[in-house]
This record gives C-alpha cells, sequence and structure tokens, in this order.
C-alpha cells in the first residue's frame, strides 16, 4: 500500500521523470507454501504493480529479489542458490532488465551528460571462509563496470546499487574488485544504495581529491518520507531531504 500510494503522488507533486528504487523490490523470489510447493510469482505481481503507473521506472536488485525461503524443523532457511532464475525471471517481467540485470543510462543537463549505472550486488550469501569484497559485484561485471566508467572522459557517472559500500572503501587484495574500480575511476561522484533501512549520507576520498558521496535512503515500507528528490542540472546533482523537497546534499559537477 506504501508503494501505492507513493507511485499516486509523489512523482506528480514533485514534477519527477523516473522513479528509481535501490532494490528490495520483493519480499523473496520463491518461498515454499503450507503445501510444500514453492511459490515464485512476486516478481510477476510486482511488474503488474509498475504496469498501474505511467512513469518512468528504474530499478536495481536487492538481495531479497532472489532469495528462496524453505521451511525445517519449523526455522525459516534463507539462501540464495536459485539466483540465476530469479534474474531470469526480472529480466523476463520487467522493461528496465530486458537486457540484463545490469545496465546503464545516459540523460543530458544543459551541456552536462550523465551516465547513471545500475550495479546488480545482490547476491551476499556467502561462506564465512570465502573472502569475496561485500558488495559482491561479480568479475563480469567489474570488468563492465570499469568499460562504462572509462568509456567517456566528459559525463559525470552515478552508480545505483543495493548493498552499500562499508564507512570506507577497503583496500582489496586483488586489482580488479569494485573497491579498487572506483578508486581507478574517479570520474564516478555519487553511489545511491539502500539495504541498511536507514536515511545514512557518507563520504569518501578519491584518488585525486573529489570527493565520492554514498547516499542510502530508509526504506518506504518503514516510513512513508523515505523517499528523495534528486535534481539533475548543468552544474550540479541537488539530492532533498528524506520526504521533502529542499536539498540536503549539493555536489558540484563542473
Amino acid at each position: 500500500n506504501r508503494l501505492r500510494q507513493f507511485f499516486q503522488s509523489v512523482p506528480a507533486a514533485t514534477h519527477s521523470d523516473i522513479v528509481i528504487a535501490t532494490g528490495d523490490l520483493i519480499d523473496f523470489f520463491e518461498a515454499e507454501t503450507r503445501q510444500e510447493k514453492m511459490l515464485d510469482i512476486q516478481i510477476e505481481q510486482f511488474a503488474h504493480l509498475l504496469d498501474d503507473y505511467n512513469i518512468k521506472v528504474l530499478l536495481a536488485l536487492g538481495n531479497h529479489d532472489i532469495f528462496s525461503f524453505r521451511w525445517s524443523d519449523n526455522k525459516l532457511k534463507v539462501h540464495q542458490n536459485n539466483s540465476g532464475r530469479a534474474r531470469a525471471a526480472w529480466t523476463r517481467f520487467v522493461p528496465c532488465f530486458n537486457y540484463g540485470t545490469y545496465y546503464s543510462k545516459s540523460f543530458q543537463a544543459g551541456s552536462t551528460t550523465y551516465k547513471f549505472i545500475f550495479l546488480d550486488d545482490s547476491f551476499y550469501w556467502l561462506n564465512p571462509e570465502d573472502n569475496s569484497e561485500i558488495p559482491y559485484v561479480d568479475k563480469p561485471q567489474i570488468y563492465w563496470l570499469n568499460a562504462q566508467l572509462q568509456e567517456s572522459a566528459n559525463d559525470v557517472e552515478v552508480i545505483f546499487m543495493h548493498i552499500p559500500l562499508a564507512d570506507s572503501i577497503p583496500q582489496p587484495e586483488y586489482s580488479m574488485g569494485l573497491s579498487s574500480v572506483l578508486r581507478q575511476n574517479p570520474s564516478a561522484r555519487l553511489i545511491f544504495a539502500g539495504h541498511n533501512h536507514k536515511n545514512i549520507v557518507r563520504s569518501y576520498q578519491s584518488s585525486n581529491g573529489i570527493k565520492l558521496v554514498q547516499v542510502q535512503t530508509g526504506a518506504l515500507v518503514l516510513n512513508k518520507e523515505n523517499w528523495r528528490l534528486i535534481r539533475l542540472t548543468e552544474n550540479n546533482i541537488l539530492v532533498s531531504i528524506p520526504g521533502k523537497t529542499e536539498s540536503e546534499i549539493v555536489i558540484p559537477v563542473k
């Protein structure tokens, strides 16, 4: 109901062109019923909900969007072993994912070109002995991201993903993890993430002295004011206070 209320009021009131959500769009990809059958219809139901509203929607996947739930000894068992089937369903039913669960879109504001990069870091069910970096982005996607960031020397990149960077960008022991790619490409100015269900703003120092800012927004299901207005101008990116149109963050891009 909160999501429907949002679509019915906020985009029109804020004169928005696009709605963006950074994951955990549904509760689960599939779950076991009392009859011990797997139910996997939430993605299709979510897609039908989006069809009810006449506004462009761009999304990133969250960990819940590829979760499988089973019951064993009256305990809930969670895994992401069927993430391939989950991602296939997302690409089949939701238009922004039709060409894959990570993608980019470019927009123009005056003489400034903005590139929005949507990552898929939804898989995080790693074994304790697995030393992969969290947020986890697989190798093909890392190479794609690096190419996207290097494609143009003139655009401004904004990254959308679900699981955020930690308090500080770690020094990874491998040369082509997410942290190292961001360090090598300081043209990325802003990250939008979710996952923690809190409104959080963090800044990271990049190699050329320009800050990389990460913005998280709380879950809409917890508070109807957990949304932000993003405005792209020729000279600045303006990010609002949650639930309001007044700016909390202004990021110069020129």
